[in-house]
């Protein structure tokens, strides 16, 4: 898992056999149980971590309703950025929805480890960089793709996880009711 790890690194920075050891030594790996909480609301995220396996959504919990804001799936960086970054406390849920394993970094060893590895320094930056596209680009496909055009690119991006996520998450995701997800679906099956 942790050997996970170093490939997605190695493809953002090039680390030596030494810096890998050194970075490498500050890594844990941590298993979630289906249900269980990466962070929750009103926490501080302390952790940046790769997911190995399984995945995880990201919600804001409403009046008891949950507005889903995204999905983290197998070789993606997960954390809390704002919460992590800024030390403050974090708005929304992350919950794994299958049982998953995680191999993460502690905010302090991170922090450590830029002083002594500065190429750490720029891995961190393209990850929050890489994040902040994904946000952007979701942002901007509410104002100029249909929802149908948000749901084929959804299917088309994870297709093996379509059928493990509830329907009411993918129209939440989308920003739309189960009610017309059913309607877009409908439309696709017949093109």
């Amino acid at each position: 898992m942790i050997e996970n790890f170093k490939t997605e690194i190695s493809k953002l920075i090039n680390l030596t056999e030494t810096e890998w050891l050194v970075f490498s030594k500050r890594l844990i790996t941590k298993h979630y149980k289906k249900g269980d909480f990466f962070i929750q609301e009103g926490d501080i995220c302390k952790y940046v971590g790769l997911i190995d396996k399984g995945f995880f959504n990201i919600f804001y919990q409403t009046k008891g309703v949950e507005h889903i804001r995204g999905f983290f799936f197998p070789n993606e960086f997960i954390s809390n950025y704002p919460s992590f970054l800024l030390m403050n406390e974090s708005k929304f849920n992350i919950k794994a929805l299958e049982d998953s394993s995680v191999t993460l970094i502690h905010r302090d060893d991170l922090v450590e480890l830029y002083k002594k590895i500065p190429k750490v320094e720029e891995f961190s930056r393209l990850v929050v960089e890489s994040l902040y596209i994904e946000v952007s680009d979701k942002y901007e496909s509410f104002f100029l793709k249909t929802a149908e055009d948000r749901y084929l690119e959804f299917i088309n991006s994870k297709p093996k996880f379509l059928q493990k996520i509830p329907q009411y998450m993918i129209a939440s995701y989308l920003g739309i009711t189960p009610e017309a997800l059913s309607r877009v679906k409908k439309r696709v099956s017949k093109q």
